[in-house]
C-alpha cells in the first residue's frame, strides 16, 4: 500500500467539478521519509470529474420533481459533448435547444489550463483521413496544429520510435519479439485487404494475435485501454487490426490543438455560443425523455430546479449506458443492446511541471506502470525543443478496469493514484518528482464505450431511431470513441433529424 510520501499536501477541490474545498489531508501514514527535493515542493493534487448525483439518482429509481411543459422547439439536443456540439452546429438553422448537465462543453474534451499551458482531460487528436472533421474545423476557423514525429515505447526509460517498423530493431527484447512486433503490422494490413470489416469484427482481437510472442499483446493490452477501453480479449479484431493504420502515428498523419481535442470542443462550443444565446443551456440535467405521438417530452434539472420542454425531434447525445435509464419504453431488443454496451472508467492526471519534464515524443506508452502513456501537454507547439524556463504538463491516461470504477469516487484512492504517477515517471526518467507543482486530476466513471467483439452489430441495434428519438454518441457508431466518431454520429443524426422535420 502506499504511504503518500510525495504528496505532503493534497487538497481535493470540487471533487465532482464544483468549487468549493472538501478538505485537507497531511500525510500521516508512516513509511520511508520523503527525499528533501519533495519535501521542498510538497505536492497539490486537484480533483474533478463530472457530476453524477442526478445520474445515480435516476439510475436508482429516485423520484425526481417535475414541472409542467413551458416550451416548444423542433429539436431538443441532449448532451453538450463532441456528438451534442456537433448536432447543434449541423442543425443550427432550426429551432434547438441544446442541454448539457455540467457547467463546461466538451463532454470527453473539456480544455483546462495551467499558469498559462492549455492541458487536456480526455480526446487527444484527430488524422489527416479524417475529412468531415477537417472541414467542420475549417468552416468555424479553429486552426489544428499538426503533431511532429512518431509515438515511443518507453522501456526501462529508453524511449524507441517506430515500433512497429525499422524502430522494432531497437526494442531491447529478444530478436524473435522485434521480428513480431514488425511482422504483425505487415500481417494486419493484409488481413484488412482481404477480409470484410464485420468478419474480423465476430472475432477478438486477442485471437488475431495469438501466434505472436505474448509482448505484443502486453503491449495491445496497454494501448487498447487507453483508445477504445478494452484489452486485447475484449477488443474487435477489426477495431485492433485496424489500429495498425494509426497507432504509433505511422500511416496517418495526425493534427491537434493546445489541450488537445478539448481546444476544439471548446472552439465549437464558442462558435456556437453567440448563435444558440440562451437556447445553450449548461448545467441542465436531463432525467427522462417521454416518448409521445407527435414528438416527445423532455425533463430536467436547471441548477436543480425541474423544468420541461417539447420537441419534434431529440438528439440524444449520450452514452448508451444512462439512455436506457432516462427513455422508457424502449424495445426489449434495443433495451438489451444498450445493457450490452461495456464503458471503461478512465482518470487523467495532468502533472503541472515547473520546467520541462520528460518529452521523448507525442504520445509515450509504457508496459510497467499503473498509467498507459502520457502526452507532453505543449507538444504540439515545441515537439519537445521548447525554451528550456518554461513551466508544461505531462498529460497522464489512466484508465481502470470496470471492476476498479468505483475507486474513482473514492477521493482517497484517486490521491494514491496519483502518487504513483508521480513514482512511476520518477522511476523511469530522474528528476520528474522534483519538477511537480501540481496534479490535476479529472476522472470519468463511464466515458469510453469498449469495442468488444460484435460493435458493429451491437452499436446499430442499440442506436436505431425510436420514433422521434434519435441517438448520437461515440457508442454509436461501429469504430473507436473519437471526435470524428463523434462528428460521423452526429451527421447520422441531425439527417434523420430533418428527414422526420420535414415529414
Amino acid at each position: 500500500m502506499h504511504t503518500r510520501r510525495h504528496f505532503l499536501k493534497t487538497v481535493i477541490l470540487g471533487a465532482t467539478a464544483g468549487p468549493s474545498v472538501l478538505g485537507c489531508r497531511e500525510g500521516t501514514a508512516p513509511g520511508p521519509s520523503p527525499s528533501a527535493a519533495a519535501t521542498a515542493a510538497a505536492r497539490e493534487t486537484r480533483l474533478r470529474g463530472d457530476s453524477f448525483e442526478t445520474c445515480h439518482a435516476v439510475r436508482d429509481g429516485q423520484a425526481l420533481a417535475s414541472a409542467e411543459v413551458a416550451a416548444s422547439h423542433d429539436v431538443v439536443i441532449v448532451g453538450g459533448g463532441p456528438s451534442g456540439l456537433a448536432s447543434a452546429h449541423l442543425l443550427r438553422d432550426r429551432d434547438l435547444l441544446l442541454l448539457e448537465k455540467e457547467d463546461a462543453w466538451g463532454g470527453n474534451c473539456i480544455l483546462d489550463e495551467w499558469q498559462g499551458v492549455k492541458i487536456s482531460t480526455g480526446g487527444a487528436f484527430y488524422t489527416e483521413s479524417e475529412a468531415e472533421v477537417i472541414a467542420l474545423f475549417a468552416e468555424i476557423g479553429a486552426k489544428g496544429m499538426k503533431i511532429t514525429g512518431n509515438d515511443s515505447l518507453v522501456i526501462d526509460g529508453r524511449p524507441v520510435t517506430g515500433f512497429f517498423q525499422d524502430g522494432a530493431n531497437e526494442l531491447p527484447f529478444a530478436q524473435n519479439v522485434r521480428d513480431d512486433f514488425r511482422r504483425s503490422r505487415e500481417d494486419m494490413l493484409k488481413l484488412l485487404a482481404q477480409r470484410k470489416p464485420e468478419e474480423l469484427d465476430r472475432v477478438s482481437f486477442a485471437e488475431l494475435l495469438r501466434d505472436y510472442d505474448p509482448t505484443l499483446t502486453r503491449f495491445w493490452d496497454r494501448f487498447g485501454p487507453s483508445n477504445w477501453g478494452g484489452e486485447a480479449k475484449d477488443t474487435s479484431g477489426y477495431i485492433g487490426a485496424e489500429a495498425y493504420t494509426w497507432a504509433g502515428g505511422i500511416d496517418d498523419p495526425r493534427w491537434t490543438f493546445p489541450g488537445g481535442m478539448a481546444g476544439g470542443a471548446q472552439a465549437l462550443a464558442d462558435w456556437l455560443k453567440p448563435k444558440l444565446g440562451e437556447r445553450m443551456r449548461s448545467g441542465a440535467a436531463v432525467y427522462r425523455i417521454e416518448r409521445e405521438k407527435q414528438g416527445a417530452v423532455v425533463r430536467y434539472l436547471q441548477h436543480g430546479e425541474p423544468r420541461a420542454v417539447r420537441a419534434r425531434v431529440v438528439i440524444v447525445a449520450l452514452p448508451k449506458f444512462y439512455v436506457q435509464h432516462v427513455v422508457p419504453g424502449l424495445p426489449a431488443a434495443q433495451l438489451a443492446a444498450m445493457q450490452a454496451c461495456r464503458y471503461a472508467p478512465f482518470a487523467t492526471f495532468n502533472v503541472c511541471l515547473n520546467s520541462p519534464g520528460p518529452e521523448p515524443a507525442y504520445d509515450n506508452w509504457f508496459l510497467d506502470t499503473p498509467f498507459t502513456d502520457f502526452i507532453p501537454a505543449d507538444w504540439v507547439i515545441h515537439a519537445g525543443k521548447g525554451p528550456k524556463q518554461r513551466k508544461t504538463a505531462l498529460t497522464v491516461y489512466h484508465p481502470l478496469p470496470e471492476a476498479r470504477r468505483k475507486e474513482l469516487l473514492v477521493d482517497p484512492m484517486v490521491l494514491e493514484m496519483a502518487d504513483a504517477v508521480a513514482e512511476h515517471l520518477e522511476r523511469h526518467f530522474p528528476g520528474t518528482l522534483a519538477k511537480i507543482a501540481e496534479i490535476r486530476v479529472y476522472r470519468r466513471g463511464h466515458p469510453m464505450s469498449i469495442s468488444t467483439p460484435g460493435r458493429i452489430q451491437l452499436a446499430k441495434r442499440a442506436s436505431a431511431p425510436f420514433g422521434p428519438v434519435l441517438f448520437a454518441n461515440t457508442d454509436s457508431i461501429a469504430t473507436v470513441s473519437s471526435f470524428d466518431g463523434a462528428y460521423t454520429a452526429a451527421r447520422d443524426a441531425a439527417e434523420r433529424a430533418r428527414t422526420l422535420l420535414r415529414a
